[in-house]
C-alpha cells in the first residue's frame, strides 16, 4: 500500500465510513508498524506528540457530534497508531508540531526587545527570572500551565535562573541549539554576528543539542562551569571548562577588554552603551587596549581610554556619534 492510499484509508477511517475489510486492511498494515515506531521515533516528546495526535485524532472523529463513529480503539493503540502513522507518512514528528496547536495554546505571547545599551530583567509566570543583555529579544507565553514544556526562544543573549520544577523541562531555543533544563542557572549567547553559539552553565546541570541543517543532531550534558560551542559556519560541537567566570561579566555590569584592538573596543561600546563610534584616522583601530571597567559611565571609559592610549582623543558628533582622533604614540 503507497502513501496515497494509506492517507485515503486514515482519512475514511476517521470520518467513520471504512468498510469492515477496509477496517482489517488498516489495522493490519498499521499493527506492522507498531515496532517500527517503538524503535524509530527516539525523541524527546515521544508521548507528548502521541497524546497530541491521540487527541487530535478523537476531535477529529467528532465524538458527540453528528457523524458515524470510527471503530473503537482503546487509548495504547491509538497512541502506538499515532507514532506509526508518523512513520508511514514520512512527515516525522517536527513537522507534525508544527501543524498542531502550541503546546501554550490559549495563552499569550509576549515578545521582550532590549535596544543596544539596554537590559532589562524578565520574570516569568513560574518563577524563572531572565537577565536579558542589550541588543536581544525573548519570547514566552504568559503562562505555562498548560504546556507540558517550559519553552522559550532567544535571540541574543541572556542569563536564566531556573524555577525549579522536574514535571516541566524548561527549553531555551536559539538558532540550532535547544537548551534543556529542570532547574539551574546559566548563560546562552546567540548573538547572530557571533561565529558561535555558546551556552555556559554556573550552577546545575542542563542538557544541550543541536538540530543544525543538515540534519545530524549531537547533544551533551553540561555541569557547573562547562561551557558548549556550536560553530555556525561548519557545525560543529565543543565542550570545555569555563576557566573563570568572565561570561558573566556583562550581568555583573563589568567590561573587560584583554588586550585587544581599539576597533574590538568600539564594537563592545556601542553595544553596550548604544552608541555610534566613528574612526577619523583608521590607524588609531589598531592601538590595543587592556583594562577593566565596573558599573563604570560611558563618560568614564572614554576618559580612561584617552589616558591609556597616548596620542588618542574623542569627541561628540551628536548625542549618539563619537568620532576617535589622533593616533596611536604608545
Amino acid at each position: 500500500m503507497n502513501e496515497k492510499e494509506l492517507r485515503v484509508l486514515m482519512d475514511k477511517y476517521l470520518e467513520g465510513t471504512c468498510t469492515e475489510k477496509e477496517k482489517e486492511l488498516l489495522d493490519t498494515v498499521l499493527d506492522s508498524y507498531d515496532d517500527q515506531a517503538h524503535s524509530d521515533l527516539h525523541l524527546d516528546r515521544e508521548l507528548d506528540i502521541k497524546n497530541e495526535i491521540y487527541a487530535n485524532i478523537i476531535s477529529k472523529t467528532g465524538a458527540g457530534a453528528n457523524r458515524r463513529n470510527p471503530q473503537k480503539a482503546n487509548p495504547k493503540k491509538w497512541m502506538n497508531i499515532a507514532a506509526s502513522f508518523l512513520i508511514v507518512m514520512g512527515i516525522g514528528a517536527a513537522w507534525y508540531l508544527s501543524k498542531v496547536p502550541n503546546t501554550s495554546i490559549g495563552h499569550k505571547m509576549i515578545t521582550q526587545t532590549t535596544e543596544w545599551g539596554q537590559r532589562t530583567t524578565v520574570n516569568l509566570s513560574d518563577g524563572t527570572m531572565i537577565l536579558l543583555n542589550s541588543g536581544s529579544t525573548i519570547e514566552f507565553p504568559d503562562s505555562f500551565q498548560t504546556a507540558s514544556v517550559r519553552e522559550v526562544k532567544l535571540n541574543g543573549e541572556a542569563f536564566f535562573e531556573v524555577a525549579e520544577n522536574p514535571e516541566k523541562p524548561f527549553v531555551v531555543k536559539t538558532e540550532n541549539v535547544r537548551t534543556t533544563v529542570l532547574g539551574t542557572s546559566f548563560n546562552v549567547n546567540s548573538y547572530a554576528f557571533n561565529t558561535a553559539i555558546s551556552v555556559t552553565v554556573r550552577t546545575g546541570r542542563v542538557r544541550v543539542k543541536t538540530s543544525p541543517e543538515n540534519g545530524v543532531c549531537m547533544a551533551m550534558a553540561l555541569g557547573p562551569n562547562e561551557k558548549m560551542e556550536y560553530n555556525r559556519k561548519d557545525g560543529s560541537f565543543s565542550k570545555h571548562f569555563a576557566e573563570n567566570e568572565d561570561y558573566m561579566d556583562w550581568k555583573n555590569g563589568i567590561i573587560r577588554f584583554d588586550d585587544i584592538d581599539l576597533l574590538e573596543v568600539s564594537k563592545t561600546l556601542s553595544r553596550w552603551y548604544g552608541v555610534h563610534i566613528v574612526f577619523v584616522n583608521e590607524s588609531l583601530q589598531n592601538c590595543h587596549l587592556t583594562a577593566r571597567y565596573e558599573n563604570a559611565t560611558l563618560q568614564v571609559v572614554l576618559e580612561s581610554i584617552k589616558y591609556a592610549i597616548k596620542g588618542m582623543d574623542y569627541e561628540y558628533k551628536d548625542e549618539n556619534t563619537i568620532l576617535f582622533l589622533g593616533n596611536c604614540t604608545n
